[in-house]
């Protein structure tokens, strides 16, 4: 079964690759960087989680990378969102 992966710079370039895997580098096509393309389940669950922030994070107040990465535990590995805080 193919995995659709979505160009983080852009979000408009997706490429499929028969493997699963949380991200892939590679040069995108359509915006010429050499991004991660996330596994489109993580960016789904991400999208999810900015249309509506966990209540229990103060989700607006991290980098998106680490929003990336929060939505990657949730998504593909099963954590609930309740297991993550956040020390500033």
């Amino acid at each position: 079964m193919d995995r659709t992966y979505r160009c983080l710079t852009c979000l408009e370039h997706t490429l499929s690759r028969g493997f699963d895997t949380s991200h892939l580098s590679v040069t995108c096509p359509v915006c010429g960087s050499f991004e991660r393309f996330v596994n489109e389940s993580v960016f789904e669950q991400f999208r999810a989680f900015e249309e509506s922030p966990p209540e229990s994070l103060e989700w607006s107040t991290l980098e998106r990378g680490e929003r990336l990465m929060i939505s990657e535990a949730v998504a593909r590995r099963g954590r609930s969102i309740e297991a993550f805080s956040i020390e500033r």
